[in-house]
């Protein structure tokens, strides 16, 4: 009997869609054909998927959803906001191509920040610790988690045959079949049927670098009249994530320059789903620029796919897996970080239909890599022989390790250490008061050891001595 899969999508599932919501959506169509399959998004679900059952999560239902199931997949904070998910029995799943705290680092990096930095961290802690297998998009990342897995005390001698089996290399992908078009994109909005266009197919976010890209632009334009750059999302579907910083002062910089809303396009919105290949097959090139930075190591471009997908040559940045594979295949080329005169140089090269055409036939070898019945095997092969962790076991109500989780054990004597220092605090109090004291005893004797005649004051004199001694 073929197990049952809850899909926990941790963003909204609609006919606009940003990257967690697709992937979810995705996986749920690559498993439906062998398991059982729920995808749960926090809104309600408007499209049919054939043989799946689709519905909204919440605190109300998340209990029987759960136990309905036997294979939960889910990501990020979802793991905070249902605490029954770090006490069930059931098998979890948590995806980890998203490297969270890396990109709020890049969002973040004031040190009044250090809380929401080190809730970030204890976040992926707790999926960490808790979980029976794990999700990473490139094995890049894979070596990331492994490590942080060991450092948890989740790589043990009960684990350490199946650790490998149990990190799985489940990067983002593409559909199987080539785009065909079926209805009107980019060219029609900018009503341009002959103009070179850049398309930046994502959202802009702080970890990104538009900036010298526009730069770049501004100063070709002399010489290439018929440059456009167009930014596809500007709005994230999800209405709780506004604009960040990042993305206006791309827009301001192409104000300042003079080029906004002629060669450089903010498109309002994100486009549907199920209409974006139409504006990927108007575009000439995709482009992705960002930052050296820790999280750009660590990413994974997904916009980077669907140019490949469309066909399309890519400019990039290099710094993550993609761009290395980008250069080795020839799909595109792969400037330096903030390098304005190589983001020129590369725009050039491929407004050179020659060289356009060359680098059009590395983009199709590598599309195949990432599609989604190819990318998915790893998890469709660990569901169907799913099981708990070796060292994992279920203890007063809640998930742990049986080799090392002493979150418990933690707070037990952290609370012990406190009171310790409570009950410091008291004594030294207690100690300052005796101190006091005894010095005001030792003001009054001597006063009397002088106000009278030295016969009298002596038995007051040797009680004073050893008052002394007592206290040293």
């Amino acid at each position: 009997m073929s197990s049952s899969i809850l899909i926990l999508s941790p963003d909204v599932i609609t006919e606009r869609m940003a990257g967690p919501a697709i992937r979810y959506w995705e996986f749920a169509k690559a498993l439906v054909p062998f398991f059982k399959v729920t995808l749960a998004a926090p809104n309600v679900i408007p499209e049919i998927l054939q043989q799946a059952t689709l519905i909204q999560h919440s605190s109300e239902n998340i209990s029987e959803l759960v136990s309905q199931h036997d294979i939960i997949i889910f990501q990020g904070h979802l793991f905070e906001f249902y605490p029954l998910l770090r006490q069930t029995e059931k098998i979890l799943i948590a995806d980890l191509y998203d490297p969270v705290p890396l990109e709020v680092l890049e969002q973040h990096k004031d040190r009044e920040n250090m809380q929401l930095i080190a809730d970030q961290v204890r976040m992926m802690n707790t999926q960490i610790k808790k979980a029976d297998y794990f999700l990473c998009a490139s094995e890049r990342q894979r070596d990331l988690w492994l490590g942080h897995l060991l450092a948890l005390g989740r790589i043990n001698p009960l684990t350490i045959e199946q650790i490998q089996q149990r990190v799985m290399t489940v990067p983002f992908g593409i559909p199987d079949s080539p785009p065909q078009r079926t209805g009107a994109g980019l060219r029609k909005t900018l009503d341009d049927d002959t103009g070179f266009i850049l398309l930046w197919g994502g959202g802009i976010w702080e970890w990104f670098d538009p900036l010298t890209l526009i730069r770049a632009i501004h100063r070709l334009l002399p010489r290439y009249s018929d440059l456009r750059l167009v930014f596809l999302g500007t709005q994230h579907p999800n209405p709780t994530i506004e604009a960040m910083p990042m993305q206006h002062r791309a827009e301001a910089l192409a104000h300042e320059l003079g080029l906004y809303g002629k060669q450089v396009i903010f498109q309002r919105g994100w486009v549907p789903y199920d209409m974006l290949h139409n504006h990927f097959l108007d575009a000439d090139v995709g482009v992705s620029a960002h930052f050296d930075s820790l999280e750009t190591h660590f990413s994974f471009r997904t916009r980077l796919l669907y140019y490949l997908w469309a066909g399309k040559p890519i400019i990039t940045t290099k710094g993550d897996v993609l761009a290395d594979e980008i250069a080795q295949m020839k799909a595109g080329i792969v400037v330096n970080p903030a390098d304005e005169d190589a983001w020129i140089a590369a725009i050039e090269k491929l407004h050179n239909p020659e060289q356009y055409a060359i680098y059009k036939k590395g983009v199709k070898t590598l599309a195949q890599k990432y599609q989604w019945s190819t990318v998915t095997q790893a998890l469709i092969a660990s569901c169907r022989n799913a099981s708990r962790s070796q060292d994992m076991i279920l203890e007063n109500g809640s998930r742990k390790s049986l080799v090392w989780d002493c979150e418990h054990q933690y707070s037990v004597l952290k609370k012990e250490l406190e009171n310790c220092e409570r009950a410091s605090h008291a004594l030294r109090a207690q100690l300052e008061e005796c101190k006091q004291d005894y010095n005001a005893v030792s003001q009054q004797l001597e006063l009397m050891a002088h106000s009278i005649s030295m016969r009298v004051t002596v038995p007051l004199r040797t009680l004073r001595r050893w008052l002394m001694r007592f206290t040293r």
